[in-house]
């Protein structure tokens, strides 16, 4: 088997007298969803934004390619290879498609313009790969349905450099059907062999139909 991509060992947060993660021990692999369940104030999201470099842990140790990583900063953490979409996705709905994929990333030329037909080309191209064919790249996210604007955020952190893909409850707030085309986006971004995904949910059944591995943080 692979070695681990990310490992976290014996993590603990505290914040003054609460302690929110109390000895976290998760090793994430190339190729594999990691289904990360709990009760609501189990530390998931405390957990997410540890890997993220929101936060830094109290004690404990992150490992990247089985070295230790320090993260100060969430620039740290998506230099390291860690991609996280949070359950508000970061988009600007008044804006295209095009303009959140590359939003704050653009294109430029000499004079500085922007490249918005290689832009267009790329963010199309990107989100095909992953299952959504856009013809028209420049219409507003808003347009867009719950689950197209998931797939949108995963294609740009993939793009970005995204080695683990933490998905922060991807699939609430869905209809049926948008709910099944984000967990086959997952599948098809496991296919690649090269991702590692931590899947947050509670959502058990979601869970079950595209985990490979699964931790639970108890109260």
């Amino acid at each position: 088997m692979a070695e681990p991509y990310l490992k976290v060992e014996n993590l603990v947060k505290k914040f003054g007298p609460f302690t929110a993660l109390n000895g976290v021990n998760l090793d994430v692999y190339p190729g594999e969803v990691h289904a990360l369940l709990g009760d609501n104030g189990a530390g998931k999201s405390t957990l997410i934004k540890t890997l993220a470099g929101v936060h830094q842990p109290s004690s404990g140790t992150i490992y990247i390619e089985g070295q230790p990583a320090n993260f100060r900063s969430p620039r740290d953490a998506s230099a390291a290879g860690i991609g996280t979409v949070y359950q508000d996705l970061a988009l600007n709905q008044l804006m295209s498609v095009t303009r959140n994929f590359f939003m704050g990333r653009e294109l430029k030329s000499g004079l500085g313009r922007l490249r918005m037909d290689e832009m267009n080309q790329i963010a199309h191209d990107e989100m095909l790969k992953i299952g959504i064919d856009f013809s028209d790249p420049t219409q507003a996210v808003g347009t867009m349905s719950g689950g197209q604007r998931q797939t949108l955020a995963i294609a740009r952190a993939i793009y970005f450099g995204a080695r683990v893909l933490i998905l922060d409850e991807p699939t609430s707030a869905l209809g049926q059907k948008q709910q099944m085309g984000v967990l086959k986006t997952m599948m098809k971004v496991r296919a690649r062999g090269d991702i590692a995904i931590i899947f947050i949910t509670h959502n058990e059944i979601h869970s079950k139909l595209v985990g490979d591995r699964f931790t639970f943080l108890a109260l």
